[in-house]
């Protein structure tokens, strides 16, 4: 398993004793080597992440205090494969990257949609939930910084298609009443996520709860019709259809 990680709240196994859980400023910085692992980041970068706008006058010294901080703590942990290199005005964070779960993530997903292409389903399936288990909350727990959002988002986009794939793949192999759980957390989470919505109805009609289907469907309506003006995508559409029209395919308990 990754000894080091953003998918959640921050954490790097080796150095957890030596920076302690509230120096958020080196958890900052190292939540941006993290995130660039073997890649030059530059002093100024990292000074963004900190402060992000209106730095003090004291921000570069700051920054260059809190790497310090963070090298001590990679030579007291004694891993002889992590260092922080200075290089030019900036710094590279040498590690393999398979010890960082955010790296790892994004390889088992990459695997598990070419899995997928090759109709290795069970392959698939194992990659996805291997991928997904790596996830301890959101990216950056607890850091909520706007130089991270853009990679945050990008993460998060992955987790839940990855998430969806996952669920289709369960459903369409017959399995899809062990996942209703799941989904249920997973359409609370992003409600307006139309392919869970419609991933949730067809693995809730394929159980023989046809009615809870229809309220989730009710649902996404309203808020779609609150929010947005807008009805639900044609997905879902298809979803409920097949479901009016008993057309859905039945793969699960009632087959």
């Amino acid at each position: 398993m990754p000894d080091f990680g953003i998918l959640g709240q921050p954490y790097a196994e080796p150095l957890q004793s030596s920076i302690g859980a509230n120096r958020r400023r080196e958890w900052i910085i190292l939540s941006a080597l993290m995130t660039r692992p073997n890649a030059f980041i530059s002093t100024h970068a990292l000074v963004d992440a900190m402060w992000d706008t209106n730095p003090p006058r004291t921000a570069r010294e700051q920054a260059m205090n809190c790497l310090g901080s963070v090298r001590r703590a990679i030579t007291a942990s004694g891993v002889a494969d992590v260092s922080l290199d200075r290089v030019r005005d900036g710094y590279v964070f040498d590690i393999d990257a398979e010890r960082i779960d955010h790296v790892v993530f994004s390889r088992l997903w990459a695997e598990a949609g070419s899995a997928k292409a090759l109709g290795q389903v069970e392959s698939s399936l194992g990659l996805y939930e291997r991928a997904l288990a790596l996830w301890r909350g959101s990216v950056y727990d607890g850091l909520d910084l706007p130089s991270f959002a853009s990679h945050a988002a990008a993460l998060e986009e992955q987790r839940a298609i990855a998430a969806e794939e996952y669920f289709a793949l369960s459903i369409a192999t017959g399995r899809g009443g062990g996942v209703i759980p799941q989904l249920l957390r997973h359409v609370g989470e992003y409600p307006l996520r139309e392919r869970g919505v419609a991933l949730l109805m067809t693995a809730l009609y394929d159980e023989g709860r046809a009615h809870e289907a229809h309220v989730v469907y009710a649902r996404l309506a309203h808020r779609l019709g609150e929010g947005l003006a807008v009805g639900p995508g044609r997905e879902v559409r298809q979803a409920l259809d097949a479901i009016l029209n008993g057309t859905a395919p039945v793969t699960g308990s009632r087959r």
